[in-house]
C-alpha cells in the first residue's frame, strides 16, 4: 500500500493523536487532507454516509486491508498532522456575535451564553449552544459582553486557531484565517483564565 512520508519536523505545541479506533469523520475533521491518504489506500469511506460510524480499522478491514496496512495508514495520517504548522491557540468573538448570542440566550431563557465550535457529519464547522465547558476546553470572551463565551477543544483549536466568529447576514460565521488579525492591535477578545 502507498506510504506517504511527511517531514518529521513537528512543532512542539499540541498535536492531535490518531489511532485505529477513531471514526473516519473525526479523522477528516482533524485534517481534511487525510481524505487523500485514505483514497491512496483505496478507502473512499470519507465520502460514505457511514463515516460517522466506521473506524479507520473497520473501514480498512471491510476493504480488505491487512493489519500492517492499517498501521501504515495511521502512521501516514499522523505524519500529515505532525508536519502541519501549528496555529495560534486563540479564537476571536466579535461584538456582533456576542450580542447575537446574548439575544438568543435571553430568548431561550439560558443563564449562560456559550457557543461551541465543533464539526458536523461532513467534517465542516458548526457552532452550537453548550453548557459548562469540559476541563480540557479553552474559553474565549469578548470584552464588554459579559456572560458570553466561545468554547473550543484543543483539537479544534489545532485546526482553526486564530479564526474569528462573527454574526452577519443573520447567521454566525466562522472566518478561518492563518492568524487572528486583531491580536496585538487593540483586540477586544481575551481568553478566560479558567475554563471550568
Amino acid at each position: 500500500m502507498p506510504r506517504t512520508r511527511q517531514s518529521k519536523d513537528a512543532a512542539k505545541s499540541f498535536r492531535p493523536r490518531v489511532d485505529q479506533d477513531m471514526n473516519v469523520m473525526d479523522v477528516i475533521a482533524l485534517h481534511p487532507k487525510a481524505a487523500d491518504i485514505l483514497a491512496a489506500y483505496g478507502l473512499h469511506c470519507f465520502q460514505c454516509a457511514f463515516n460517522t460510524m466506521d473506524t479507520l480499522r473497520s473501514g480498512a478491514k471491510s476493504h480488505g486491508l491487512s493489519d500492517v496496512d492499517v498501521e501504515n495508514l495511521v502512521v501516514d495520517i499522523q505524519e500529515l498532522i505532525d508536519a502541519t504548522p501549528a496555529r495560534t491557540e486563540t479564537l476571536t468573538l466579535t461584538k456582533a456575535a456576542a450580542k447575537a448570542l446574548q439575544s438568543i440566550a435571553k430568548r431561550e431563557r439560558q443563564k449562560t451564553a456559550c457557543l461551541r465550535v465543533t464539526t458536523d457529519s461532513s467534517g465542516g464547522f458548526c457552532l452550537e449552544f453548550t453548557g459548562k465547558p469540559m476541563s480540557s476546553d479553552r474559553v474565549f470572551r469578548c470584552k464588554g459582553a459579559g456572560g458570553v463565551s466561545l468554547i473550543a477543544s484543543p483539537d479544534m483549536l489545532w485546526r482553526i486557531g486564530g479564526s474569528t466568529v462573527d454574526f452577519r447576514e443573520g447567521k454566525f460565521k466562522l472566518d478561518v484565517e492563518e492568524e487572528c488579525g486583531c491580536v496585538g492591535k487593540g483586540c477586544t477578545c481575551e481568553e478566560s483564565p479558567n475554563a471550568s
